[in-house]
């Protein structure tokens, strides 16, 4: 009997949860006349009659570990197995919710005609989504084959996961609850159960079950439609839970989607296949009208939102619509996607195949022509082009159909578009509740032939039914049980059906047959595209369920005993111990009940003599033959049992998953078990996969039965490792034929059983055979250490001749024909397991398992191959108990080699360069030998030849071994190197795998990833940087891989760590006192500007949140009151500068941090109070006159400062927060939030704001609202030409009115707000009206009457500004404006001339004269000129037009000066140099070439009498000339940190700096010198932003002391702000963004920097404050940050950075780097740190996507380096460097001078513990030589950072150590191997060559000792004399078997005889090494 765990008893977990659910809400409100029918039912249906307790079910399935889905979704998800795998087979079984399977708790077993169904069984065809989010079939089987082989796959999983989880679907009435949870116990995880969700439903729920549903979208693109697979589901998987009452179906997501589907019929049951579900109609449910004859029974459902069509069957290549009530589906699955009906009429069962209905038969006459609905004609369109393209490609053929010929449409279409249109465009999450049938659907037909015969479901000539969708689903017979007759009276469909496999991987379907108490089971074979079924056979039983995982049956006897199968095999009876009593089968069921079936096994009581027929038989599992019927006295046990007459029975077995099943008894109890696994240890379960793979299927099923039994009889559960391999070898040796007395001489001491325990009478005296016992079994390694500890002698190896043990096998075992093909695939798996270091152990039973077979088949050669791996273990010479005769009989294979194969041998000399044959191996046996074969083939550069890359290998099967890649490796101009790393990647090593090889394997791998590891390529997945050591390259690999498939959730997460909130924290309000600038002290700050307090001090000079002090002294002569006045004057100085800072203050914290999305963002006061030291006393503005309102735009720009301190990639700044954010108060507040929409418009988050929230915005009609609104849109829409926004911005710019419009009373200042605004919108676009209309709006004229007569020139100047953004670059390029004349028009506006007619839509209104301002016939220059001028620069920008540019040119005379205003001088030369953009050099010397000549010797001079020259004009020309030059430069330059233009700009800001204190100025006035003067220091600014450069800093700090009475004519409110600015500039965002030179850009900044600043707060004559905030839009991120990957910190390093012409810089991170369109490489080039290098062509983006977010890049340090936070100058590292690069290797380092190079803890402790020198003892010579060699080659590992060298020469070392006492055969390989490895390679190594010749040398000495007494022996060796190891001890042994393979002498070599030269000469024609022959010769003589 087999055991299986104990039980436990099984309660649902659901049953709990819905015992405390409230249960469904009852609705209160009145139900209607039409509703009273649905509602009575849904009460009636609350209440039974005839049931006590509710009614409740469940279903389980299989579902994987979150964290196993994650590890294997992305792999599985590339390579979607389509075809069959029998293992791996996933049962979506579609069984019954009837008593079988799901049950109720009453105990009514009648069969319930609510359903019958358990969906998912087993594994789903799609997980939660929320665990994973990628549909895959292969995702929670990562082994699944690739290739089928011989109708059988490879992969066959004997232990069980140890991470699966079960999902429970619970239904109790209303509810309906699903959870999960662990059920194993093989790991130490919680297998407590979670609770996913809870479904309510209004009405009973009838059925409930998980199905996968698939979303097509429809593609319009014609040329990437193709024909579609049919026999797979398209669209994106969404996994559902449905549940059902009579007339509904509810579907539920795990996103939270949830749909209602109305049926118009009553719900048998549904059904999940493989394209949706199925759905059953009860019977008479459709009107019994004759209208309905073709009325379906059967529909289909593919997705929630999709029609319900009927399903069609083909049968004989008809097909019809299935309306037969007969018929009945009672099961399906999906793969193989197929159903079992049931016919009430025949009595049969059939199975059919589920598929989509093919496009060919589609093409009837009678479909649906059109789609006729209410719809738009544009909708009907759109669906008809569908159509059309769906069916292009689609070979349509006539189908005769019953006798009619049908012809054909162009309208065939997988399912309705009108549902997949409504799909595609589904808002989110919600219900659909929609009424049936659709009022709008009009159905027509057309044919060609009016014959269609009455009864095809084509015939549409009658009335259309209510159900006339186009069928999808067709159902294709497959086959009919004939032979299960049934009676009539109790005929019924098959209770259960499933699906199972055999050991050998055979299919079987099965069901139960109640009414003939059998299980029917039939044969079916998937391997071909037909699916074939064989013969049919029957077992009596009561119910049958299969174990998935162990690929059994589980039969439940009418005895109540459980028997297990495998196909058609028994296995044996099933042990069921520790249940209660009352549910152990009694005697009293054997007697009532017939026994129909027997047992393979004897009953123990039918043996006793005495037994008659009468008496109870007992089971041999009874532990008492009574059962305790008495009453018991406690009456609450009572209530356990049944009456007497009602014994409780087990009744059915359900919910198999892996490999735990569920015991269902009588009386509604239910205990989970566990079958035990078909193997506990790695080296049977390798073994029986072996024999599965090349036994035939009836032998290896037998061996898999017989195996099976004798492993899990009772009493065998806890068993050792050693007792279950000697239990399978005994059972190997049976199936061969051995006798019972050589198994027990080859078992040893372990008892299989306790029955063959043979009891031994004990003896008291010892004999010497019993001291030879132990030195002869397995404790013999005692022998040594006696001979050693007791100084005794001990006798030799006595070897006991067993010849009288030896008998003739017996020839007809089971597995006879088989041994060889046995012996020789078992030393293929214990060749591989010599790859692995963790199995090592198994190497030695195996081999005394194969040693014995080949002495038996007299394999002499393999048995020296195992003789010299184990020399004192195995055996050389028995005699063979198989005689010769038999062993021709034996089967010989294709792939058996008579030489042992020996995997290190091969490796050798692949490694020499020697021609092999390939080596063979069996797919996931010897896949480890297999990978490291290739590799090493690559590596040794063996593999030159591109058709002979992999083979290496040979797989014994037959196949070729190129599919053993998923997917094919091709890389171009790889290294071998690079490809042998790229192959490890494919293979799925890891470092964990790499450290499981033998150190030579490990050595020649590392070796490899070593030498790619300075600069890999960049394209590399970050698997392969993980290989080798270079996590900051796997770290930027990631962020790659993620950026292409990653979904927004991911990347938000990738880009929000703990270092980037560091960095950019998050805003909160808790502050005392918020100034707006929290969020600068950080990190970053900290580092970039370390050495100083220039943050700090910039913090202060911009704050503006605290009352400023008033220092000043009282005369003795001033009174208190004037003293007060006194300092109020002094106030209101200071508050003209506090009031400009907010604007700079914005710069400087412009995207720094991210706000805390559930408050409202914490905006800092604007402070116009002082305070009076020392006593603090608050100085108000209260005693002198103010401007009123002058705080206005102040509080607009605080506004904008404190908005644009939000990233633009802040997430959930959404319509909701922003509305969060408005003001409810003062007027102040609505400034505040006008300017921080303007700033939200600039991050790009107006976007989000919705359309309704912008009107109530715009109709509050408050002034700085509306601009903030319409320029914050116009910013976040640049360049769209959004025709929503146009709208917006039209009814305020009057000019895009028709002239009929309502007149508008709209502020001059939103005018001009919203002309700037088009000119964002349209940037760019050339947009012909935009252009005509803003070209007219440049010379708008005042009027009429008061209109248009104030700020007219800031009108004009935006206007002008609009029309250079649309016409932006483009005033060479052919756009359709040619006949505007745009050019010469801003020409004539520039210049003047006499007025033009009017154009536009708005001309007639101007005729009406303005009745303020009078101008007269010529065009107003001092209006119109700037815009003009600048419009004319922007739209020739870079083009190098020289007649443009001549226009702009300074005038040449002092006549021709007088013309031209000053201040229009610095446009057109701005203007000028923009045209000629190329032109500009940064050098003094081209700033003062744009001073005309006859200018320049005027300027700045002290004027003389005798010359008649206009001094003051000359000297403002020259400096609004340099002036415009120098803004040119600074917008060309901008953002470079260009070191000339820097110092040119300087140059000219200090010279002037030093004239506005020197009466020289007052030749061109002191304000041209300040005006001049703002805009340099704006230029040198633009130039270093984001550098925080100290000299612009110092010169702003001078400039903004100037405060007070004495300077405010000439520093005005203007002068601050554009100092504020200046310095704002320098710390660009805290210093993380720079400014972009672009077009766009440059446009931008001349917006924001128009060098006309206003005089007071509330000036917006000239230039609309608001536009001061538009350099945002020029902002862009190129700092770089480098971090270290693994301290996660961020810290320096010195980046080098190629430009396109080749130039070189370097910059010191974290730094920005010049402009990404110029360079063309950057990377890490630090000698402290790894080379990280970012390449144009190569992984470019990535560095692009890095900029704009994080900035961070990944560094590694190398060996022996600190960061330049430790070590900033490199002193504590200078010695580290040295050697580094040092070729010399210390000869005895010091373990402290080690440690200083590394912070690996593990060397640390190493140096400590093994390396350090202890004084107390002395260390002997050998010690004190191993220390020394040990610290030699760790400081060379340690200061060449590769630590492996460490592991592998101690290896290497240990071997030389351990070869006088115990050598080890294996190890020696390992040496030769890489010693073969060092010698062969031409390049540096990790290890030297040196290092190899001395280990080398220290094996020659040690081998050049044993020589004498080993010479005699190693001659029979040479002779083939098999018997020299007789007389020799174990260790002579295990040195001969180290000579034999160090010097690879050959075994029975023909050359070892003759004379001298003879020999010397045959052996050195035999191929061998010169060592070798030497070595030979010199034993031989």
């Amino acid at each position: 009997m087999i055991a299986a765990s104990d039980p436990q008893e099984y309660v649902p977990s659901g049953r709990q949860q819905a015992f405390r659910h409230p249960g469904p809400l009852e609705s209160t409100i009145k139900h209607s006349k039409t509703d009273v029918d649905e509602f009575l039912l849904n009460k009636f249906e609350k209440v039974s009659l005839t049931e006590t307790k509710r009614s409740e079910f469940w279903t389980l399935r299989k579902v994987p570990n979150p964290k196993v889905l994650q590890k294997y979704s992305q792999d599985s998800s590339k390579n979607i197995n389509k075809s069959y795998q029998h293992t791996n087979y996933k049962t979506r079984q579609s069984d019954f919710l009837d008593e079988s399977v799901s049950f109720k708790t009453n105990t009514d077993t009648s069969l319930n005609k609510l359903g019958k169904r358990l969906s998912d069984v087993n594994s789903p065809k799609f997980s939660s989504k929320r665990l994973s989010g990628e549909g895959d079939k292969s995702i929670y089987e990562p082994n699944k084959s690739q290739i089928q082989k011989q109708g059988q796959d490879t992969h066959f999983l004997i232990k069980s996961d140890p991470t699966y989880m079960e999902d429970e679907l619970y239904v109790n009435g209303h509810t309906a609850i699903w959870s999960r949870g662990l059920v194993n116990n093989h790991d130490d995880l919680d297998n407590g159960r979670k609770t996913i969700c809870s479904y309510t439903s209004e009405s009973v729920i009838h059925q409930a079950l998980w199905c996968t549903f698939y979303c097509e979208c429809p593609v319009f693109e014609e040329h990437i439609i193709d024909l579609p697979n049919l026999d797979e589901p398209t669209g994106n998987p969404v996994e559902a839970v449905c549940i059902t009452d009579l007339h509904n179906i509810k579907v539920f997501t795990p996103k939270g989607e949830d749909y209602t589907v109305p049926v118009p019929f009553v719900i048998d049951k549904i059904w999940s296949t493989k394209y949706g579900i199925l759905i059953s109609k009860e019977n008479q449910s459709f009107p019994k009208d004759n209208i309905y004859e073709n009325r379906a029974t059967l529909f289909s459902l593919a997705y929630p939102l999709d029609d319900i069509c009927p399903v069609v069957m083909n049968q004989s290549s008809n097909l019809n619509i299935i309306n037969n009530n007969n018929m009945t589906v009672i099961y399906t699955n999906d793969d193989p996607s197929i159903c079992m009906i049931y016919d009430s009429i025949t009595k049969q069962h059939s199975v059919y195949r589920i598929r989509k209905v093919r496009p060919d038969e589609r093409e009837f006459g009678d479909k649906i022509a059109s789609i006729s609905t209410s719809q738009s004609n544009k909708l009907k369109s759109r669906l008809s082009m569908w159509d059309n393209v769906n069916n292009k490609y689609i070979p349509s053929t006539p189908l005769s159909i019953n006798g009619s010929n049908i012809a054909q449409t162009a309208n065939s279409r997988s399912q309705s578009s009108m549902a997949m249109m409504s799909r595609c465009q589904s808002p989110a999450p919600s219900s659909y509740n929609s009424p049936w049938p659709p009022q709008t659907l009009k159905v027509h037909t057309s044919f060609k032939n009016s014959t269609v015969f009455n009864k095809s479901y084509f015939d549409l000539s009658k009335n259309a039914s209510y159900l006339r969708a186009t069928p999808t689903i067709c159902l294709d017979y497959l086959w009919t049980d004939n032979y299960s007759v049934q009676d009539s009276n109790t005929a019924a469909p098959a209770s259960k059906v499933f699906f199972v496999d055999d050991f050998v991987g055979q299919k079987y379907l099965c069901y139960i047959l109640e009414s003939r108490s059998q299980l029917s089971i039939v044969k079916v074979d998937f391997s071909s595209r037909n699916i074939v079924f064989g013969m049919l056979t029957s077992i009596s039983a009561k119910d049958a369920t299969h174990i998935p995982h162990l690929h059994m049956l589980a039969i439940l006897e009418h005895g109540g005993n459980v028997t297990l199968y495998s196909g058609l095999n028994i296995i044996g009876k099933l042990h069921i111990g520790g249940t209660l009593a009352q549910h152990t089968p009694s005697p009293y069921v054997r007697r009532q009940t017939p026994q129909v079936n027997f047992s393979p096994y004897p009953k123990r009581s039918s043996l006793l003599p005495h037994i008659k027929s009468t008496d109870p038989q007992f089971d041999e599992h009874l532990l008492s033959p009574v059962l305790p019927n008495m009453v018991p006295r406690n009456p609450i046990l009572h209530m356990n049992f049944a009456e007497h007459d009602k014994k409780v029975t087990l009744n059915g077995l359900i919910h198999a998953i892996e490999d735990r099943i569920t015991l269902k008894y009588s009386d509604g109890t239910f205990y989970r078990i566990t079958l035990p696994s078909l193997a506990s240890t790695s080296l049977v379960e390798s073994c029986l996969i072996v024999m599965r793979q090349i036994l035939q299927k009836d032998v290896a099923a037998t061996l898999f039965c017989r195996w099976y039994s004798t492993k899990n009889v009772i009493g065998a559960k806890d068993i050792t490792s050693e007792q279950e391999w000697a239990m399978f070898t005994n059972l190997i040796f049976e199936l061969l034929g051995y006798d019972d007395e050589q198994l027990q001489d080859s078992s040893g001491e372990v008892p299989v059983t306790p029955s063959n325990v043979i009891k031994k009478q004990k003896c008291s005296t010892g004999t010497d055979n019993d001291w030879m016992y132990i030195c002869n079994s397995e404790h013999r390694k005692i022998k040594e250490n006696i001979n050693f500890t007791l100084k005794i002698e001990c006798t030799e190896n006595i070897v006991i001749d067993d010849s009288k043990n030896r008998e003739n096998i017996d020839t007809r075992g089971v597995l006879f024909p088989y041994i060889r093909q046995i012996h020789f695939n078992l030393h293929l798996l214990y060749e591989d397991l010599k790859l692995n270091t963790l199995r090592s152990e198994e190497l030695l039973p195996l081999m005394e398992l194969l040693n014995k077979l080949a002495i038996d088949l007299s394999l002499d050669e393999y048995n020296l191959h195992y003789w010299l791996d184990f020399p004192n273990q195995a055996v050389l010479k028995k005699h063979s108990i198989i005689p010769q005769t038999e062993l021709k009989n034996i089967n010989c294979w294709q792939g058996y080699s008579e030489k042992p194969i020996s995997i290190f041998k091969y490796i050798y000399d692949l490694l020499d360069g020697v021609p092999l044959n390939p080596y063979p191996y069996l797919d996931d046996i010897c896949s480890r030998s297999r990978d490291i074969l290739q590799l090493c083939s690559i590596i040794s550069q063996a593999n030159n030849d591109p058709n002979n890359k992999y083979r290496f290998a040979k797989e014994l099967n037959g196949s070729n071994n190129e599919d053993f890649l998923q997917t094919p490796l091709i890389y171009n101009n790889n290294s071998y190197l690079e490809e042998a790393v790229l192959l490890m990647v494919e293979m799925k090593m890891t470092t964990s795998f790499l450290d499981t090889l033998p150190y030579s394997i490990y050595f020649i791998l590392y070796d490899t990833l070593w030498k790619c590891r300075e600069n890999p390529p960049a394209d590399w997945p970050a698997e392969a940087y993980f290989l080798l050591w270079r996590e900051d390259l796997a770290a930027e690999a990631i962020k790659s891989e993620k950026e292409k498939t990653g979904t927004t959730q991911e990347l938000v997460g990738m880009y929000s760590n703990t270092q980037l909130e560091d960095v950019m924290p998050g805003i909160k309000a808790d502050f005392e006192q918020v100034d707006g600038m929290e969020d600068i002290d950080n990190s970053l700050m900290k580092l970039r500007f370390s050495e100083d307090v220039r943050v700090n001090e910039t913090r202060k000079m911009l704050q503006s949140s605290r009352p400023v002090p008033i220092v000043l002294t009282q005369r003795p002569d001033v009174s208190d009151h004037d003293f007060i006045e006194e300092q109020e004057k002094h106030l209101y100085g200071i508050c003209i500068r506090t009031m400009a800072l907010p604007v700079g203050r914005g710069m400087f914290t412009l995207r720094t941090a991210t706000p805390v999305i559930t408050e409202p963002l914490p905006a800092p006061p604007l402070c116009l109070t002082g305070k009076a030291p020392p006593r603090g006393t608050t100085v108000d503005l209260n005693h002198i006159d103010t401007p009123a309102n002058m705080n206005l735009w102040p509080l607009f720009h605080n506004g904008v400062a404190n908005g644009l301190r939000i990233t633009p990639d802040a997430h959930n700044i959404d319509n909701t927060w922003i509305i969060f954010n408005k003001c409810k108060g003062s007027n102040d507040l609505q400034m505040e939030h006008a300017g921080f929409l303007l700033a939200l418009g600039l991050n790009g988050h107006l976007r989000n704001l919705a359309f309704n929230s912008t009107f109530n915005y715009l109709e509050k009609l408050h002034e700085m609202t509306s601009v903030g609104v319409l320029l914050g849109l116009s910013a976040a829409f640049r360049g769209t030409a959004h025709p929503c926004l146009t709208k917006t911005l039209a009814i305020h710019v009057e000019a895009l009115l028709p002239p009929t419009s309502m007149e508008l009373d709209i502020p001059q200042t939103l005018q001009v707000a919203g002309l700037l605004g088009i000119g964002l919108v349209y940037q760019g676009t050339t947009h012909r009206h935009i252009t005509e209309v803003l070209l007219t709006e440049i010379g708008r004229p005042p009027g009429p009457e008061m209109e248009n007569s104030v700020d007219r020139e800031s009108y004009s100047l935006a206007a002008g500004l609009a029309l250079g953004l649309v016409t932006l670059k483009n005033g060479e390029r052919p756009s359709g404006l040619s006949d505007l004349n745009v050019p010469d028009t801003l020409h004539y506006y520039m210049v003047g001339g006499n007025k033009r007619p009017l154009t536009g839509s708005q001309k007639d209104k101007y005729k009406t004269p303005s009745f303020q301002i009078r101008e007269g016939t010529s065009v107003n220059l001092d209006v119109t000129a700037p815009g003009a001028t600048l419009a004319l620069g922007l739209m020739y920008l870079g083009t190098g037009n020289k007649a443009i540019a001549d226009w702009m040119a300074p005038p040449q005379t002092q006549y021709l000066l007088d013309f031209v205003r000053p201040d229009f001088l610095l446009l057109r030369t701005l203007s000028r140099s923009l045209i000629l953009w190329n032109e500009i050099e940064p050098s003094k010397d081209w700033v003062e070439s744009q001073v005309p000549s006859t200018i320049r010797p005027y300027c700045l001079v002290k004027p003389c009498n005798t010359v008649n020259v206009d001094y003051e004009a000359m000297n403002q020309a020259y400096c609004n000339i340099v002036a415009g030059a120098c803004f040119a430069m600074g917008l060309k330059f901008a953002g470079t940190a260009e070191e000339e233009a820097y110092e040119t700009l300087l140059y000219f800001c200090h010279m002037f700096t030093s004239l506005t204190g020197k009466s020289i100025a007052e030749l061109a006035g002191k304000s041209t010198i300040e005006t001049c003067l703002n805009v340099l220091l704006l230029s040198v600014s633009m130039v270093m932003a984001g550098t925080g450069n100290i000299e612009i800093m110092r010169l702003v700090r001078h400039l903004r002391r100037r405060v007070g009475v004495s300077s405010s004519p000439v520093v005005t409110y203007g002068s601050h702000l554009a100092i504020h600015m200046a310095l704002g500039l320098l710390f660009l965002g805290g210093g993380r963004y720079t400014l972009s030179n672009s077009a766009s850009s440059v446009a931008a900044l001349i917006c924001a920097f128009y060098p006309k600043f206003p005089t007071h707060s509330n000036d917006n004559r000239y230039h609309l404050q608001a536009f001061r905030h538009l350099y945002v839009l020029a902002v862009e991120a190129r700092l770089i940050i480098p971090k270290e990957v693994h301290l996660d910190e961020i810290s320096y390093a010195n980046l080098r950075v190629v430009k396109l012409d080749g130039t070189v810089l370097n910059v010191k991170g974290p730094g920005i780097i010049p402009d990404l369109n110029t360079l063309t490489k950057v990377e890490v080039n630090d000698e402290r740190y790894w080379p990280v290098v970012f390449e144009r062509g190569k992984n470019w983006n990535l560095l692009e996507k890095i900029l704009s977010t994080t900035g961070y890049i990944e560094v590694k340090q190398r060996a022996g380096c600190l960061s330049y936070i430790l070590d900033k100058f490199g002193y504590r590292s200078q010695l580290a460097r040295t050697l580094t690069h040092s070729l010399v290797v210390p000869w005895d380092p010091s373990p402290s001078s080690i440690t200083l190079f590394t912070s690996d803890k593990s060397v640390k402790l190493f140096c400590r513990y093994f390396l350090s020198s202890d004084n107390a003892t002395e260390s002997c010579l050998l010690e004190a030589r191993l220390k020394q060699t040990l610290s030699k080659i760790t400081y060379d590992a340690v200061v060449r950072d590769k630590l492996i060298v460490i592991v592998v020469y101690i290896a290497l070392v240990k071997v030389i150590l351990d070869l006088e006492n115990n050598p080890c055969p294996m190890n020696i390989w390992q040496f030769k191997i890489i010693a073969k490895r060092v010698m062969k390679s031409d390049c540096s190594n990790l290890l030297s060559k040196e290092i190899i010749l001395s280990l080398r040398q220290e094996y020659m000495k040690i081998f050049d000792k044993w020589e004498d007494s080993m010479k005699q022996v190693l001659q029979r060796y040479l002779q083939g004399v098999l018997d020299f190891s007789g007389s020799t001890d174990n260790l002579l042994s295990k040195k001969m078997s180290a000579y034999v393979i160090f010097f690879d002498f050959p075994w029975n070599c023909e050359s070892v005889t003759g004379e001298f030269l003879e020999i010397f000469e045959k052996l050195a024609n035999s191929g061998l090494c010169t060592e070798t022959v030497e070595k030979i010769v010199k034993v031989m003589n």
